[in-house]
């Protein structure tokens, strides 16, 4: 009988490593610059963090991240948002590189000024993602008459999305257009 229990533990606890095993495979490689260069084996990392503030329950924070032995820095707009449940509570963290920072205000801008003044004949979306797979957008219901902006902070679990009211998307640009600012005084 005892074996047969142990044997029965060992069978479970297999399924589990081999079921996360599955879970982590399933999940996007990351295209972002700035994640690929903090991953790299054999460097020294200091990572600095300056808070830019939340909007509804996004938070922004200006990522610098500096080789120490070679002085190279490289900076990012790092994106926060939590999901919790009677179950469990997660943290999800996206980032955008410096140079998809201007791509995506251009984005948000025409949301504002042009996608936010339509009323389509059917369900629309919009989207810019990231290429760490954050997404930003705005989706359009027929029933409702009106838009409304979401991000994701990653692009593959619904759980990581945060949305607003589309009057948020201009402190959004704000933000955005001031982590570029912090990001080029802090990498010179």
């Amino acid at each position: 009988m005892k074996k047969l229990l142990l044997l029965a533990m060992l069978f479970t606890i297999s399924l589990t490593c081999y079921s996360q095993e599955k879970q982590s495979e399933k999940l996007p490689k990351t295209k972002s610059k700035s994640i690929e260069f903090m991953s790299k084996d054999g460097t020294f990392i200091e990572k600095q963090f300056y808070d830019l503030g939340k909007i509804k329950g996004l938070h922004c924070e200006v990522l610098i991240i500096i080789d120490v032995v070679n002085q190279k820095k490289v900076g990012c707009l790092r994106l926060e948002t939590s999901y919790s449940s009677s179950y469990s509570s997660d943290t999800y963290i996206g980032t955008l590189d410096y140079d998809e920072i201007d791509a995506c205000i251009k984005s948000l801008n025409y949301i504002l000024n042009d996608i936010l003044l339509s009323h389509p004949d059917t369900y629309t979306e919009t989207e810019y993602k990231s290429r760490d797979g954050v997404k930003f957008g705005t989706f359009y219901t027929q029933k409702k008459d009106k838009w409304t902006a979401f991000v994701y902070t990653k692009g593959y679990t619904n759980k990581s999305a945060e949305f607003f009211d589309s009057s948020n998307i201009n402190a959004l640009v704000q933000v955005m257009e001031n982590a570029k600012k912090m990001i080029l005084e802090k990498t010179k």
